[in-house]
This record gives structure tokens, C-alpha cells and sequence, in this order.
């Protein structure tokens, strides 16, 4: 879908160069989720999921204009 959404705004050659989780702990490490949030989510996430709650993506694309 990423690649998708970047070909329509106008990027040619898109491809994602690395895919990695991204868990709670890596989260809490910057300051821009307040603990009252991760706390949320670490109560309605089953644990099992903690470790890859969103995933880092590299991308490489070349701006066609």
C-alpha cells in the first residue's frame, strides 16, 4: 500500500529497502508518546504483540518532476 500511495503523489522506482518491528519498549525510548499512552496500550495490546507494535520502514523513491 506504501508503495501504491507514494506512486500516486508522483515518486517513480519506489522500494522498501528494510522492514523491521517496532515494540513498546523502542516507543517508550522517545519522548513523543506520554506514558499515560503507552500505558493504554500495553493494557488493550495482548502481550504477545508488544514487540511489534509498528514497524520501521526504509524506503527509497526518486521524485520524477
Amino acid at each position: 500500500m506504501l508503495t501504491r500511495k507514494l506512486g500516486n503523489v508522483g515518486f517513480e522506482s519506489v522500494a522498501i529497502r528494510d522492514r523491521r518491528p517496532f515494540g513498546l519498549a523502542a516507543l517508550a525510548r522517545y519522548d513523543i508518546f506520554p506514558p499515560e499512552f503507552l500505558d493504554f496500550v500495553r493494557r488493550v495490546v495482548p502481550p504477545e504483540h508488544h514487540d511489534s507494535i509498528v514497524y520501521a520502514v526504509d524506503v527509497t523513491a526518486r521524485n520524477a518532476a
